[in-house]
């Protein structure tokens, strides 16, 4: 019996132009299957199910469907009863992405932002395919998936149970799906979750938000590796939740964790997004890759690293986490110029880069003044120099002594000629 399935669907985009300008078409396609072991293994006593196989990975067009399909053997003494509590098998949303029982971007039943793909639940990909899988049988589960908006690399962590009774074996099955570009071209593949990261999800958060933390950890993590001398590697928690009253922040980093919360202005509607500049997902993404970059300087330098230099801790932040989406193509960098210039021209408070050592005034829009001094001036010397000041402070050196030796200039010099370039900056 053959259980890989061979789908090929295309998607044409055309927009209205003369004969000789025309769009260039974005084509899913499906990977080759995973053929199953050459072997089953051994029975077991009660519930007990071992992978079996399944159909290739897909790459799907913005919005694109396709049908997945993924055969687990029965291994354990005991019968599958399909429509039977505590002895019905299906396949649930598992960890890290999008976690225990919680609603995925790929597909669901429309509840908690998941698209609806026909699975039984939000939380429940698919149910066993026959009335009754025997101990030594093969259940074929099978379900559709369905491409976000956003191109990059999502990944559906399947794991097997039986309902009201039992999680069965976890051996880290997930599903990967790379959204091209409209135009078809393949983005740059989004790594998955840095190793020692535990993403905690609050009941009710949304599909979409989920699958945005993880993309902005992704990218981060993933220029920080290729470009600052490696990702973080020692055990963090990111916690989404949906609503905390006593959190004026969307987005906060203590110690080895941060939390977002998703029903928080400055993430529901983030300011950022804008026609010229970038959509309002995107700004998402980049917020999560902001705190991610937060927890990477912990790890290195502590909080005085983190937070010991406002305008140092928050520039680092904004710059590296923008420049992980400038490399994978979510954020052209001319629109990060429109958008700084326009904060910076805009706020009401023009404040010097001097006195946002400990001060942080929302209304001198903080954030752009301190991402242009650590990515126009402090970041082309090297991210290495960077890395390096934070570890510097972090093991006890004063921290304008750091900055000499790091940078190679006092910060009275770096101060005067930072003033003198944003004012031509902004001319």
């Amino acid at each position: 019996m053959r259980f890989l399935i061979s789908l090929v669907l295309a998607a044409a985009m055309l927009m209205p132009a003369g004969p000789k300008a025309r769009a260039a078409a974005c084509v899913s396609d499906i990977g080759p299957g995973i053929a199953p072991p050459s072997a089953t293994p051994a029975k077991l006593p009660g519930f007990h199910a071992a992978w079996y196989g399944q159909s290739g990975y897909m790459r799907l067009c913005p919005g694109g469907t396709a049908r997945a399909t993924l055969a687990y053997y029965n291994s354990g003494s005991l019968g599958w009863v399909a429509g039977r509590m505590g002895e019905a098998a299906y396949l649930g949303t598992w960890n890290s992405e999008p976690g225990q029982d919680q609603p995925s971007i790929l597909g669901g039943d429309g509840q908690l932002g998941s698209p609806p793909s026909g699975w039984p639940r939000f939380n429940r990909i698919a149910q066993q395919p026959a009335p009754y899988v025997g101990p030594g049988q093969i259940a074929w589960f099978q379900f559709n998936l369905q491409a976000p908006p956003l191109p990059g690399t999502y990944r559906l962590y399947v794991r097997p149970l039986i309902e009201g009774a039992a999680w069965l074996e976890d051996i880290g099955v997930f599903w990967q799906v790379l959204v091209l570009n409209p135009d078809g071209t393949t983005p740059t593949p989004t790594p998955p979750d840095p190793a020692g990261v535990a993403f905690r999800i609050d009941a009710g958060v949304n599909a979409k938000d989920i699958a945005l933390v993880h993309q902005g950890v992704q990218h981060a993590s993933g220029y920080l590796e290729a470009f600052a001398g490696g990702t973080r590697r020692t055990p963090a928690t990111v916690q989404v939740m949906v609503s905390d009253p006593t959190q004026p922040y969307c987005c906060l980093t203590a110690g080895d964790s941060f939390k977002i919360v998703t029903s928080n202005a400055a993430w529901a509607t983030p300011p950022a997004a804008a026609p010229d500049t970038w959509t309002a997902d995107t700004e998402r993404t980049e917020l999560a890759a902001h705190e991610y970059v937060h927890l990477w300087q912990y790890a290195i330098g502590g909080d005085t690293c983190m937070v010991g230099v406002r305008w140092i801790a928050e520039g680092m932040a904004e710059s590296f986490a923008y420049r992980s989406l400038i490399a994978d193509g979510l954020i052209p960098a001319g629109n990060l110029d429109t958008f700084t210039r326009r904060q910076l021209t805009t706020a009401s408070n023009h404040v010097t880069l001097r006195s946002l050592e400990s001060s942080f005034p929302g209304n001198a829009n903080p954030f752009a003044v301190s991402y242009l001094a650590v990515d126009r001036l402090l970041a082309p010397k090297g991210l290495g120099t960077i890395r390096d000041w934070c570890a510097r402070v972090g093991d006890g050196q004063e921290w304008h002594e750091a900055f000499a030796s790091a940078f190679g200039e006092t910060t009275d010099a770096f101060y005067a000629r930072f003033e003198v370039f944003r004012s031509d900056y902004t001319r």
